[in-house]
């Protein structure tokens, strides 16, 4: 895909003359072509795309789905917004009991990150499905775990153990003494009628017949298995290691990103050193009512509920700092400290301005046929409309004006065949694919006809365009505009450097082409009009001495020896 970085895109922009992008499917990759409308692209899917924040147009290839790379990969005008939802979890398990989908965004690292997401966590006995599965409280054994003895809100103690339901006085008493204190075989965490789910010493708990680590934040090595705290996966992933604090792959991760100490000093929880949204693991994550860890700052993170949450740079949109890309609700992206239309397909004003779809200016470039990324706005304030970009699918796409080159309105001069380092050998004109390469013995519109063979000739290249700006007379390829900034014959030249189509002819207002340059014709309009030495007067070599000219007070006046208007 032919497109660039925002900074890089801007400067070369910059450096480039509008509409310079010509007539070409293949572009280089390493150079950025300005464009006005998608025609200017050349066809074969590339669309003529504003940068983000209303930058230059340049043309880009879309590709499937956006990808956090700092690019707008599907040539949407804006960059790295993916806004689709995201799961982690396991399959099937989105939507049953507490487990919701997040959305997908792009951290810092250029990677995919999934927010907001609740996904499955070790069961609790609390009425809910915590590790939706579709049951709740299933692995809760009511009928004999101590904790939760006959019902959730009922725990033995610690002499005791729940029989049928019911809490009765146990045999063992001490699981963690190494004795077999009531004479029954097993001892400790082994007799497991006595022991389990029991105490066998301080953060230590009989489990299953074995010990297991309690408590995984307390820094010991409590069931002797040679792995301490959230090392100890077995029996503490995705387990408290502390307040804020939880096991995650065998590591410690901060989960409370706002927290303080009375003084206003940030906690850190997982003891890394790095505390709240400083800490890698915040990134993304709330730091508060409305706020979100961003950039190792604790910001704006609902960008739609109309509160300034972070009580600086201004509310929603308008805290630039903060939301800049950010949702700003269904459909909706904030852009240049203002509300912008993303979604421009649903006949609806997601931004909240009157305008709808591809009459709001945010849409120009986007998709406006949802599913069809064949489609895109063409945005002007008096005829706005949604058009065709792929003219060479057989598809009617944005279901108006007729498939392919029927429909003029969006393909003509649109290039459908070009082979590498040719000219068009096929484009739409007129409503219908005509020949345009007239030079290379074929058929290419498959009309049976070849080029300018004698008695069977192609009408289109003795007598048609090759393109816009481009004429064919008997099978010649003549330059007819001398002023775009294109090579539209694709042979002697740009404009005027086409010395045997453009000498004399004019390369715009008050500018004529003359010996492959151009040459100014008014010297009264305070205009370059040939871009290149100087302003009327200044021109000396186009304007000299003598020349009608205007003056600076907008009196008539001559050119005069240094070169101004007196």
């Amino acid at each position: 895909m032919k497109t660039f970085n925002p900074w890089l895109r801007a400067l070369c922009a910059l450096l480039l003359l509008s509409g310079a992008a010509g007539c070409k499917v293949e572009f280089p990759n390493d150079v950025p072509y300005t464009c006005d409308a998608d025609a200017d692209c050349g066809g074969d899917g590339y669309l003529c795309t504003a940068l983000p924040n209303d930058g230059p147009k340049y043309c880009c290839l879309p590709e499937e789905g956006e990808r956090c790379n700092n690019v707008d990969d599907d040539c949407d005008g804006a960059v790295d917004e993916l806004d689709t939802p995201c799961y982690t979890g396991p399959a099937g398990t989105s939507g049953v009991g507490t487990c919701k989908p997040g959305q997908s965004v792009c951290d810092r690292n250029g990677a995919i990150i999934c927010v907001n997401q609740v996904v499955p966590r070790n069961e609790e006995c609390n009425g809910k499905d915590d590790d939706c599965d579709g049951s709740s409280d299933e692995d809760f054994d009511l009928q004999t775990d101590p904790g939760y003895c006959g019902r959730c809100e009922t725990a033995c103690t610690l002499l005791q153990n729940c029989v049928n339901g019911e809490c009765v006085r146990r045999g063992e008493l001490d699981c963690g003494n190494g004795v077999d204190d009531n004479n029954d075989g097993p001892a400790d965490c082994a007799d497991r009628d006595d022991c389990d789910n029991q105490a066998c010493g301080e953060g230590c708990v009989c489990r299953n017949g074995r010990k297991t680590e309690a408590n995984c934040g307390a820094g010991g090595d409590e069931d002797n298995d040679g792995l301490t705290d959230c090392a100890d996966r077995d029996d503490c992933d995705n387990k408290a290691c502390g307040t804020g604090c939880a096991c995650v792959n065998g590591r410690k991760e901060e989960t409370e990103c706002g927290n303080q100490t009375a003084q206003s000093a940030p906690i850190d929880d997982d003891g890394d050193g790095s505390a709240n949204c400083v800490d890698s693991d915040c990134d993304r994550q709330s730091c508060g009512d409305g706020k979100i860890c961003q950039v190792n700052a604790c910001v704006e993170g609902d960008c739609a509920n109309g509160v300034d949450d972070d009580a600086k740079n201004g509310i929603d949109c308008a805290d630039t700092a903060a939301c800049t890309g950010e949702p700003c609700g269904q459909g909706c992206t904030c852009g240049g400290g203002k509300r912008t239309e993303t979604d421009c397909t649903d006949g609806i004003s997601n931004d909240g301005d009157p305008e709808i779809d591809c009459a709001d200016p945010d849409c120009n470039t986007k998709v406006c046929v949802a599913g069809e990324s064949n489609t895109a706005c063409v945005y002007s304030a008096t005829t706005p409309r949604c058009a065709e970009t792929n003219c060479r699918d057989t598809r009617d796409n944005d279901g108006a004006d007729g498939a392919d080159c029927a429909d003029r309105l969006d393909c003509d001069y649109t290039i459908i065949v070009q082979p590498s380092g040719q000219v068009p050998s096929q484009m739409c004109i007129g409503g219908s694919a005509q020949e345009t390469n007239c030079s290379n013995n074929a058929d290419d519109d498959g009309d049976g006809k070849i080029d300018c063979a004698a008695g069977n000739s192609d009408e289109n290249c003795v007598s048609g365009e090759c393109g816009l700006g481009c004429n064919l007379t008997n099978c010649v390829r003549r330059e007819t505009l001398c002023g775009d900034g294109r090579d539209n014959d694709g042979n002697n030249g740009t404009d005027c450097a086409d010395t045997a189509d453009c000498d004399n002819q004019s390369c715009g207002t008050g500018c004529v082409c003359a010996a492959g340059g151009k040459k100014e014709t008014l010297c009264a309009d305070r205009v370059d009009n040939d871009g290149n030495n100087g302003t009327d007067c200044a021109d000396s070599a186009d304007c000299p001495q003598g020349t009608a000219c205007t003056r600076s007070n907008g009196a008539a006046g001559t050119c005069q020896p240094n070169k101004s208007c007196g």
